[in-house]
């Protein structure tokens, strides 16, 4: 059994993918607003906190600094002092300044000057310093309202470091948790969207109006989908619909202009039918003479056999051509497509003096068409330039060549298509014809054979004046006849002259 069509999957893994992208993305920029909130009021919130602390510390360094201040127990202070760095956690430095100068401090080879000159006089608010590599956080004490100096603490700052990084850590492992949350919920949700979208595009790729099949997408749920489902759907049956009647209304217009063609050759046929229709009254008006010879009676029944043959073959060419066929592609030479063409309105344009020349060419590849079909195109553009033609004037047929394509273009002599109306020529209807001779269908019918058999209709408009309409159709592999080597063509029927001028 063949596996899963990647083109078919593609769809469904881009939405995966884009629905997943998108969830991670929606998380990484919500984590980070969510750090930068949390660092912003946890480094305001702990070092308001650590803030009170140092000055809870330091008032009680100062309300014990003060008997040994006012006493002038420098040993006591200092111990004091050092107890206060060493014992409380976190207290980096303490030091005890009186009118600018440091009298006890917690730093043994002396208290840094920069340090205490940090703080301006009388100065309380808490302040970030630096001590060596460290960033400290200073608080400031008066002891005695000031009057015996102030107690200055020092707190070590990296425990909030420490409590942020740990806040950081917490909220990145929450971030990948929903990271891998959104990415789950984005395969489902793009699962259950993904899948409809492939029935969709499945039954737009299967649906073909020329073989008649609507193929139907299941509706599932009630959401937008589901509508989606429905009116997709309802689209495909209109869309049959609308093929079926432009289908119906093609193939009228084909058969509309068969018959308009098929008149137009009667007047003359009728020349070419009562020539023969002559000869056979003649020949039967001699033939009942007493005295005739055998010799001349076997010469008029001769002529009355070629004259019935005539008429004969004159009848079935109209029965072919107004009789509809089913279209069935086959290989064909395009010069007995030109020929055939040629003889058939070989009448008119002997009735209008008109001369058809079809060209020689001494070999031509062999094209896909229907013979009967594209026979009718090619009528269709005779008679379009036996009407330009003037008196005396002269159409040619002849055979084109390209890569892959074939052409049997048909050339007048007339005064051509002037440029305001060239867009407008194949349009169903358009004719430039006097009212009640030509229905407009002509071209436009020639165009819809043409396009049913994947070729190409094609005008010239040459400087010295007249058109050139050129019939392309695709080349088909000829077949092989007995004893024939690949590629070898049939042998070229020749020129064909179809009513001199």
């Amino acid at each position: 059994m063949n596996g899963p069509d990647p083109a078919a999957r593609g769809p469904r893994i881009r939405l995966w993918v884009k629905l997943a992208a998108l969830a991670a993305v929606g998380v990484v920029v919500m984590h980070a607003a969510h750090l930068a909130i949390a660092r912003r009021v946890g480094s305001r919130s702990m070092g308001a906190e650590q803030a009170r602390l140092g000055r809870s510390v330091a008032r009680l360094v100062a309300r014990q600094a003060t008997d040994p201040l006012i006493l002038g127990d420098m040993v006591t202070l200092n111990e004091i002092v050092q107890g206060a760095a060493s014992d409380a956690p976190g207290v980096a430095y303490c030091f005890v300044v009186r009118d600018g100068a440091v009298v006890a401090s917690s730093f043994g080879g002396g208290t840094p000057r920069d340090l205490v000159e940090a703080r301006g006089h009388g100065e309380a608010a808490p302040i970030v310093v630096r001590s060596g590599e460290r960033r400290v956080l200073d608080v400031a004490e008066p002891i005695l309202e000031g009057q015996l100096g102030a107690v200055r603490l020092g707190l070590e700052m990296d425990l909030a470091a420490e409590a942020r990084r740990e806040l950081a850590r917490r909220l990145g492992i929450l971030a990948l948790g929903l990271i891998a949350v959104g990415v789950v919920a984005a395969f489902l949700f793009g699962r259950g969207i993904a899948r409809p979208m492939d029935e969709i595009l499945a039954a737009a790729d299967r649906f073909d109006p020329a073989r008649g099949e609507v193929p139907e997408v299941p509706i599932r749920g009630t959401d937008e989908i589901a509508v989606l489902a429905g009116r997709f759907n309802r689209m495909l049956r209109r869309l049959a619909s609308a093929h079926a009647e432009q289908e119906r209304a093609r193939l009228q217009a084909v058969e509309t202009q068969r018959l308009v063609a098929l008149g137009s050759l009667v007047a003359g046929v009728a020349h070419e039918v009562n020539n023969p229709l002559a000869g056979l009254k003649n020949c039967v008006h001699r033939l009942g003479r007493p005295d005739l010879g055998e010799a001349k009676r076997r010469e008029y029944l001769e002529l009355m056999e070629e004259g019935l043959a005539r008429i004969e073959d004159v009848v079935r060419q109209l029965l072919d051509f107004g009789r509809p066929h089913p279209t069935v592609l086959e290989a064909t030479d395009p010069r007995l497509l030109a020929r055939d063409a040629a003889r058939l309105v070989e009448p008119l344009f002997h009735q209008r003096r008109v001369a058809c020349l079809v060209l020689p060419e001494s070999s031509a590849p062999p094209v896909l068409a229907d013979r009967s079909r594209v026979g009718q195109a090619l009528v269709n553009l005779l008679l379009n330039a036996a009407w330009a033609s003037p008196e005396g004037g002269e159409v040619r047929v002849r055979i084109r060549r390209r890569p892959g394509r074939v052409g049997v273009a048909v050339e007048d002599d007339g005064p051509g298509i002037p440029p305001e109306i060239r867009d407008r020529v194949l349009d169903p209807f358009f004719t430039t014809k006097p009212e009640g001779e030509g229905t407009g269908l002509g071209l436009s019918v020639t165009r819809t054979i043409v396009d049913a058999h994947g070729g190409e209709l094609a005008f010239d408009f040459p400087a010295g004046g007249g058109t050139a309409v050129t019939v392309w159709l695709r080349e088909a592999e000829p077949p092989r006849a007995a004893g024939a080597s690949p590629g070898e063509a049939p042998a070229p029927p020749g020129s064909t002259s179809a009513a001199g001028s």
